[in-house]
């Protein structure tokens, strides 16, 4: 055995086995009032809920909540077979559907569709995130419970338009992507 094989013979012996991984508990549970938690949480972070009742209200509330946006993307509709999608520098709006929301931080998760460019989710001026009520879970450990991310190309989550407060330590909204987010609760 040379020097360096007893080296690292030693490491391995000296290593301890992984640690598993403890059950947090949930300070939520599917009886709590999801919907408010989410929304409290999600105007916390800087975002807007907007709850609609009725499903078919979907396209006249984001017309009455978006009524300067000119260039819009919408990726609820799949592009056609062969179509280009229009690659532009910025949009006045973006449309997402979200797979997943989370009480406790009003993040939505959402999956990427790899026909449109990713430079959607920072160039465009307002994100409009629609999700089922349904789709509401209690914390991210229960997110990530739910989530099969070794089928998932690119996905992330959204908790409210972006901000910092890096620069000279004064709050930014929109400093690197979206100044307004919107989740609008069907």
């Amino acid at each position: 055995m040379t020097a360096r094989e007893k080296i690292l013979q030693r490491l391995s012996d000296r290593r301890r086995s992984p640690a598993v991984r403890p059950r947090l508990p949930h300070p939520l549970r599917q009886n709590d009032d999801l919907i408010s938690s989410f929304a409290e949480a999600l105007i916390a972070a800087g975002g807007q809920p907007k709850l609609l009742n009725d499903p078919a209200e979907l396209e006249s509330m984001l017309a009455r909540n978006f009524p300067e946006a000119k260039e819009i993307f919408d990726t609820r509709q799949a592009p056609s077979p062969g179509t280009e999608v229009d690659r532009k520098h910025s949009w006045d709006l973006a449309i997402l559907e979200g797979k997943l929301g989370v009480a406790e931080n009003g993040a939505v998760w959402v999956e990427w569709n790899e026909d449109y460019p990713r430079s959607v989710l920072t160039l465009a001026e307002n994100l409009a995130l629609i999700l089922p009520r349904e789709a509401l879970v209690a914390t991210m450990q229960e997110a990530y419970e739910a989530l099969d991310l070794s089928k998932i190309a690119y996905g992330l989550f959204l908790a409210g338009p972006s901000k910092t407060a890096d620069i000279e330590q004064a709050l930014v909204i929109g400093a690197h992507g979206a100044v307004t987010l919107k989740v609008f609760l069907v």
